[in-house]
């Protein structure tokens, strides 16, 4: 099939069921962003199903000024915030962060489990704003331009924030911060 433009062009000329193969192609990138949010299966499979209805309903405003992922993303980030902020914040690392091994031995999974609960409690520590741009960076693989797209904030603030807070979990994690909040 072509390109995801050109597969928005049929479907919004009638052939519907080519929608389908937008939805294959993105469904685990949008599912992982249901886990980040909600942290268990059955909420994320209803948050895909929501992204996509409502994705699919607003295609006619797609412009193809961004991928259609990138589109895409933002609708289900949108969404994931708004379902999730009275809850929690946005976006934490996951339970099941892969760090590699460099020994099978019982010292090594102690410490492969201290470093991923101090790298969690210092990414908690994060300002929302740092610790989103920094998730979608990492995490999502996405660019500068993509996070600023599907954030609404500009380019260059974006990269502030990520900056900022690789040096901030930096200092967290070397334990160079004293305890207490933060204004950054």
């Amino acid at each position: 099939m072509g390109s995801d433009f050109d597969i928005i062009q049929e479907v919004l000329h009638g052939k519907r069921c080519l929608y389908g193969e937008l939805v294959k192609k993105y469904q685990q990138k949008i599912f992982a962003l249901g886990i980040k949010f909600f942290h268990n299966q059955e909420d994320a499979e209803d948050f895909s199903q929501e992204v996509f209805l409502k994705a699919y309903q607003q295609l006619h405003t797609f412009r193809g000024e961004s991928s259609f992922y990138t589109w895409l993303f933002r609708i289900g980030y949108f969404l994931g915030l708004s379902w999730n902020r009275r809850k929690r914040p946005a976006l934490p690392i996951p339970e099941d962060i892969d760090i590699p091994e460099t020994s099978d031995g019982p010292d090594t999974q102690h410490f492969r489990k201290d470093a991923v609960a101090a790298l969690r409690k210092a990414l908690v520590e994060l300002p929302e704003r740092y610790r989103i741009c920094l998730e979608l960076y990492f995490t999502f693989g996405m660019t500068y331009q993509d996070i600023s797209n599907v954030t609404d904030i500009p380019i260059g603030t974006v990269k502030s924030h990520v900056f900022r807070a690789k040096s901030r979990l930096k200092d967290l994690l070397s334990g160079t911060v004293a305890e207490g909040p933060h204004d950054l």
